[in-house]
């Protein structure tokens, strides 16, 4: 049962996080980079790759389910944060 908690965790945890990470990763680059909006995009997705796969690794290596998951949980949740902020900051 440990197992599949662990994967699931790395995948539907990890594509949450990812996609958080990435969309504030964009919107930074964007707001306080001046990068273009589909420049920001395309990096911001292919290090979306890079960081998922970091995520599942550490998901599998870290021996404390409830560290992986609290972790994730944080991550999002201030990406996700970030990603409120920015949008309603004025552009």
């Amino acid at each position: 049962m440990k197992t599949f908690a662990r994967t699931m965790l790395a995948i539907v945890g990890g594509y949450v996080g990812t996609s958080a990470i990435i969309a504030a990763l964009a919107g930074i680059a964007v707001a306080a980079g001046g990068m273009e909006r589909s420049e920001a995009a395309t990096l911001t997705s292919m290090l979306g790759f890079v960081i998922y796969l970091a995520v599942i690794i550490w998901s599998f290596a870290d021996p404390a389910l409830l560290r992986v998951a609290l972790g994730l949980g944080a991550v999002s949740g201030l990406s996700y944060a970030v990603v409120l902020l920015l949008a309603r900051a004025p552009v």
